[in-house]
C-alpha cells in the first residue's frame, strides 16, 4: 500500500523580525529535537497515540528530512523568500507533502509563493494566528513581512479572501484592518468565537469556506495563536488565545484536507527550556497522525 509521504524542511530564517523578538531561526532544529524524543518511543514501527488510544503505524509513513535552508541570502529579504520557495518546490516535486518549520511568519510568504507556482487551481488558506497579518506595508518591516503575508497572498491570482479563514486573532488593531476585512470578504474566527461556537462548528464552517471552488489548502500555524500560557517562546504574544486542546483538535480535523503546512514563530531564545518547541513538536505529530487515521481507516 502506498505510504503517506511527508517532507520536513526547516525555514531557519528570522532576518525580517523587525518588531518581534529575533530567534525563530533556531526553531527548526529545536522542534526536530523534541520530535525525535517522542519518536524514539517507536517500537517495530508503531507509536502509541495515547490521546486517541490508537497506534500509528509509521511503517506506512515516510518522513524525509530535507534539512534547513542554509544557503539562502540574508541581505535581500525578497530574494531569501524566493530561495526558500524554490526549496519548498523541490520537496513537492519529489512527491512529499511539505511540513515547513519556521522561522518567523514572513517565511509563509515563501510557502504561499511555492504553492501558487505549482497549483493548478485555486487555493484556500487556514491561518492560525493571534494577529491579522494584513498590513499594507511598513517602513520598518517592509512589504513582505510576518505582519503582511495574508495581504500579499490575497494579491496573488490563485488566492481569494473568501477562501481564507483566520482563526485566533484577538486584541486591538488598526482601523484600516477593520475596513479591509469588511470589504474584502476575509473570514475571521477569534479565539472567543472558538470558545463560543466550539471546535466542531469552527471546523465545519472553515472547511466549507476554504474548500469552496478551490483545489488546494495551505495551513499556517503561528504558535502565538495559543494563549501566552501555552506558548512562552514566541515572536509576538497576545493574551486570551486558544488552548492547546483547541488548536490540536482543529489541526487534526483540518489535516486530511491540507496540502502544505507550516509552523512558525516558535522562538527558543525567548522560551523556557524549549518548552514551546515541545508544544509545536506535538502539534506536528498530531497533524501526521490525523493524516494517517484518514488514509488508513480501521
Amino acid at each position: 500500500m502506498e505510504k503517506l509521504k511527508f517532507g520536513i524542511l526547516g525555514l531557519n530564517y528570522d532576518t525580517e523580525a523587525g518588531r518581534g523578538w529575533p530567534g525563530a531561526r533556531y526553531a527548526p532544529d529545536s522542534i526536530r529535537t523534541a520530535m525525535n524524543g517522542m519518536m524514539n518511543r517507536i517500537e517495530e514501527g508503531f507509536l502509541f497515540d495515547v490521546d486517541e488510544n490508537r497506534l500509528v503505524d509509521y511503517n506506512k509513513i515516510e518522513m524525509k528530512d530535507f534539512g534547513n535552508c542554509d544557503n539562502i541570502v540574508h541581505y535581500d529579504h525578497f530574494q531569501a523568500l524566493k530561495d526558500m520557495s524554490e526549496e519548498i518546490k523541490k520537496v513537492m516535486a519529489e512527491g512529499y507533502k511539505p511540513i515547513l518549520l519556521g522561522g518567523d511568519h514572513s517565511v509563509t510568504n515563501a510557502g504561499f509563493m511555492a504553492l501558487h507556482e505549482v497549483a493548478e487551481g485555486k487555493i484556500g488558506i487556514i491561518d492560525f494566528d493571534a494577529h491579522l497579518d494584513i498590513k499594507v506595508d511598513s517602513d520598518v518591516q517592509g512589504k513582505y513581512s510576518g505582519s503582511s503575508e495574508i495581504r500579499r497572498a490575497i494579491e496573488m491570482e490563485k488566492y481569494d479572501p473568501k477562501n481564507i479563514v483566520e482563526i485566533g486573532p484577538r486584541g486591538y488593531n488598526y482601523p484600516e484592518h477593520y475596513h479591509f476585512i469588511k470589504n474584502s470578504g476575509l473570514n475571521i474566527f477569534t479565539s472567543r468565537d472558538v470558545v463560543r461556537l466550539g471546535v466542531d462548528e469552527i471546523v465545519e464552517q472553515t472547511l466549507e469556506l476554504v474548500r469552496k471552488d478551490t483545489d488546494y489548502v495551505y495551513m499556517t500555524v503561528d504558535i502565538d495563536a495559543l494563549d501566552m500560557a501555552y506558548a512562552l517562546g514566541s515572536g509576538g504574544q497576545e493574551p486570551a488565545g486558544l488552548t492547546h486542546f483547541q488548536l490540536s483538535d482543529l489541526i487534526k480535523a483540518f489535516a486530511p484536507y491540507v496540502d502544505v503546512i507550516d509552523f512558525v514563530e516558535v522562538n527558543p531564545m525567548t522560551d523556557h527550556r524549549e518548552l514551546t518547541s515541545h508544544v509545536c513538536a506535538n502539534l506536528v505529530l498530531d497533524y501526521v497522525a490525523a493524516n494517517y487515521y484518514d488514509k488508513f481507516r480501521k
